[in-house]
C-alpha cells in the first residue's frame, strides 16, 4: 500500500504560521469558487486557484485554512481531496459527463417493512455508539481508527454468523491516501445481482485540523451515522432479508480530510462499470436541532428523483403510527459528506441529515462530540435506521416477493375471511408452507391439488408468506397479510 507523501506531511503540520513557508505541506483539491475566492482574500499565501469551471476550483492549498469557512458551513469542510493537480483539473468534466438515467423506484413492499419496522431497538443502536465513542479517537491516521474498523467488522460478522447467513460477505478496503481501511458488506442479490442499492457512512473523526487527535470522540460525527447502518444490517438479518438486487453497506474512511476514503471506492465502482441505482448517506443522526426529523439535502449533487423516492416512502411509512416522523430539506454545501463522491461519479446520491444546517450539532469538531451531549438517547437515531431499512428493502426488493418459476402457471392467490384461496392452471399436486416475517414454519401441508384453500385462522394478524412447491420441484411464493 502506498501512501501520498504530501498528504501526511500535512498532517503532522500544526502551525498556521508556518502556511506560506511550507508549500510542501499543501494538497490539490476541488472548491466552491465562491469559497475558494474568500479563501484567497483572507488567507493569499496558503491558497493558490489554479482553475475554475462553472462554480468550481481547483486548488493547491493547506487546508487548515479551511476552518475558517465554518462561519458558512455547519458541516464538513468544504473541499474535496485530490490526489494530483491533473485530477483535479480533470474532476471539474467529469460530474456532468457521467450523469446517469433517473431510475424508477416502487413502492410494494409493505406487509415486510410494516413488520420489520417493529424491531428497530434504540438500545443497539446506543451500544454502537458508545463502542466507538469509546476509541477517544478514530482520527484516520491513528490506530484506534483501524482499530474500530476492526471491531466494527467484529460486530458485523457476528450478525451474520449468529444468523447463520453465508450468503453475506464483509471486506476491508485499503487506501491510497489515508492508513485507514474502509468497510464493506454485501448482500449479493438473487435476481438483478449487478443493480446496487448501498448505504454508508463515515468511520473516522477529528476535532479539525489543528487540534491534538488524541480525543476526538465523534459520537455523532459519526459514530450516531455508523450505529444507524449498523442497526439496519441487524434488523434485516433477523428478518431474514434476502434482496433481488445487491445491497452493501459501507463505512469509510478518512471522510473528514475530504471524502477520501468514498473518493476512491466511488471511482473504483464508475471505473468497473457498476450499476449503482442509488446511494444514501447517513452522517450524523442523532442530534435532533430542529422542528422536523429528518431534513434531506437539496444541493446541486443530491439526486432530485432520490430525495423525491425518500420523500414518498416517509409519506407510506413514517406519516402516522407508531413509526412516524417528519422530513424537511436544506442545504450543506459542496463537499459536505461521502454522497458527493458518488454524485461526482454521476451515480444517484444524497443525504437525509439529523437537522437542518443552521440547527446542526454545535458539539461536532470537538472533544465535545459525545454521547452524553445528545442526552444520551438515539431515540432521533432510530428514525433513520427506519429510513434506511424502507429505502434498502424498496430498492432492492425482496426475494420471496419477487418473480418465480411457477408464476407462469399461477391462476389466483388470495386471502378472504382468513381462508387463503388458491388455483394453478395445472393438474399438479403441491406442497403449502405457511411462514411468518422471520421464515418460522407455522403451517405444512402435503399433496394439496392445485385449486383449493388453506385455513388461516389460527394465525394472528400480521405479515406471512405462501410457498407453493410443486411435485417437479418448482416453488412459488405470496405474500398475505392477516387483518
Amino acid at each position: 500500500m502506498k501512501f501520498n507523501t504530501l498528504l501526511f506531511t500535512l498532517l503532522a503540520t500544526s502551525s498556521v504560521s508556518l502556511f506560506a513557508q511550507e508549500k510542501n505541506d499543501f494538497i490539490y483539491a476541488t472548491m466552491e469558487t465562491e469559497n475558494a475566492t474568500f479563501l484567497k482574500k483572507n488567507h493569499v499565501d496558503s491558497i493558490d486557484i489554479i482553475s475554475s469551471k462553472d462554480n468550481l476550483s481547483v486548488i493547491y492549498f493547506h487546508p487548515t485554512i479551511a476552518e475558517s469557512l465554518h462561519g458558512k458551513f455547519a458541516h464538513g469542510h468544504g473541499y474535496i481531496f485530490q490526489n494530483s493537480k491533473e485530477e483535479a483539473v480533470q474532476s471539474l468534466h467529469k460530474t456532468v459527463l457521467q450523469k446517469k438515467a433517473p431510475f424508477n423506484y416502487t413502492i410494494t413492499e409493505q406487509a415486510f417493512i410494516n413488520e420489520t419496522l417493529n424491531d428497530v431497538d434504540v438500545k443497539e443502536i446506543e451500544k454502537t455508539i458508545l463502542m466507538l465513542e469509546g476509541f477517544k479517537t478514530r482520527y484516520h491516521t491513528r490506530q484506534e481508527a483501524n482499530d474500530a474498523i476492526l471491531k466494527l467488522k467484529e460486530v458485523w460478522e457476528k450478525i451474520i454468523v449468529d444468523a447463520n447467513r453465508q450468503d453475506i460477505i464483509i471486506k476491508t478496503i485499503d487506501h491510497v491516501n489515508t492508513p485507514m481501511k474502509s468497510l464493506i458488506l454485501t448482500f449479493t442479490g438473487s435476481g438483478n445481482k449487478d443493480e446496487y442499492v448501498i448505504i454508508g457512512g463515515h468511520a473516522d473523526s477529528t476535532i479539525g485540523w489543528s487540534g491534538d487527535q488524541s480525543f476526538a470522540p465523534g459520537a455523532d460525527d459519526n459514530a450516531s451515522g455508523i450505529a444507524t447502518i449498523t442497526e439496519v444490517l441487524r434488523v434485516l438479518v433477523k428478518n431474514k432479508f434476502v434482496p433481488q438486487r445487491t445491497v452493501e453497506i459501507m463505512a469509510y474512511a478518512a471522510e473528514e480530510i475530504g471524502l477520501v476514503g468514498s473518493k476512491e471506492i466511488a471511482e473504483k465502482y464508475v471505473s468497473q462499470n457498476k450499476n449503482v441505482i442509488g446511494y444514501v448517506q447517513f452522517d450524523m443522526t442523532n442530534y435532533k436541532g430542529s422542528a422536523k426529523d429528518v431534513v434531506l439535502m437539496t444541493d446541486s449533487y443530491c439526486d432530485t428523483n432520490l430525495n423525491s423516492f425518500l420523500m414518498q416512502l416517509m409519506d407510506e411509512y413514517n406519516k402516522t403510527g407508531l413509526h412516524q416522523f417528519t422530513y424537511d430539506t436544506s442545504k450543506c454545501g459542496y463537499g459536505c459528506s461521502d454522497h458527493a463522491s458518488w454524485a461526482n461519479n454521476g451515480y444517484a446520491a444524497t443525504l437525509p441529515f439529523e437537522a437542518k444546517m443552521s440547527d446542526s450539532n454545535p458539539y461536532i469538531h470537538s472533544k465535545n462530540d459525545t454521547y452524553a451531549t445528545m442526552g444520551s438517547t438515539s431515540t432521533h437515531a432510530a428514525k433513520f435506521t427506519k429510513l434506511g431499512i424502507e429505502y434498502i428493502v424498496e430498492a432492492a426488493k425482496t426475494t420471496v416477493l419477487g418473480t418465480n418459476d411457477l408464476d407462469e402457471n399461477l391462476s389466483k392467490i388470495y386471502v378472504e375471511n382468513k381462508l387463503l384461496n388458491y388455483r394453478f392452471n395445472n393438474n399438479s399436486s403441491y406442497s403449502i408452507q405457511i411462514v411468518d416475517a422471520s421464515s418460522r414454519e407455522l403451517i405444512t401441508l402435503t399433496n394439496k391439488s392445485a385449486n383449493g384453500s388453506v385455513d388461516l385462522s389460527s394465525l394472528n394478524t400480521g405479515f406471512y408468506v405462501a410457498i407453493f412447491k410443486d411435485i417437479a420441484g418448482k416453488t412459488t411464493s405470496h405474500k398475505i397479510i392477516i387483518k
